[in-house]
């Protein structure tokens, strides 16, 4: 069960972060931008910082490397953007998807705050039962090889 979990979340991010690697910088840039969060002078570090963080923390949850600290910012991630989602939803921004996913797939705000719910619960109970989440891990394997 959380072997499958850590596949999703781990997977999930991989591809977030990827897509956001592989597509020009402006466009994540754009994004940004348009929930109206981050000063305009921030937004091309943020847009160059977020996405490796995506793309490591998903590596390291799915490898089950420094899986708790993994799980960690992955959950505050989420419930970050499950609040800047939020308040663009409050706010009535004229957002036509969220930039998850970057031209990959368009998700409409309200389930992307659904999604981001999901994963901090899904996070939120891997650390809880962090000893069964780290079955066929590499933190695992380390500690029982004393390598």
């Amino acid at each position: 069960m959380f072997l499958t979990i850590r596949i999703i979340l781990g997977v999930l991010f991989i591809v977030s972060g990827g897509e956001k690697l592989l597509s020009p910088l402006a466009n994540f840039i754009f994004v940004i931008d348009g929930y109206q969060v981050v000063p305009a002078a921030l937004q091309p570090a943020v847009a160059w910082v977020f996405p490796w963080l995506e793309l490591f923390a998903g590596l390291f949850i799915l490898l089950g490397l420094w899986l708790r600290p993994a799980l960690m910012v992955l959950g505050l991630m989420s419930l970050s953007l499950a609040g800047i989602v939020g308040q663009a939803i409050l706010r009535k921004l004229p957002l036509e998807n969220c930039g998850c996913f970057g031209e990959l797939v368009h998700l409409p705000l309200g389930g992307v705050i659904l999604i981001d719910i999901s994963v901090v619960a899904l996070t939120l109970w891997c650390l809880a039962n962090i000893k069964k989440a780290s079955v066929f891990s590499l933190d695992e394997w380390y500690a029982r090889t004393g390598v």
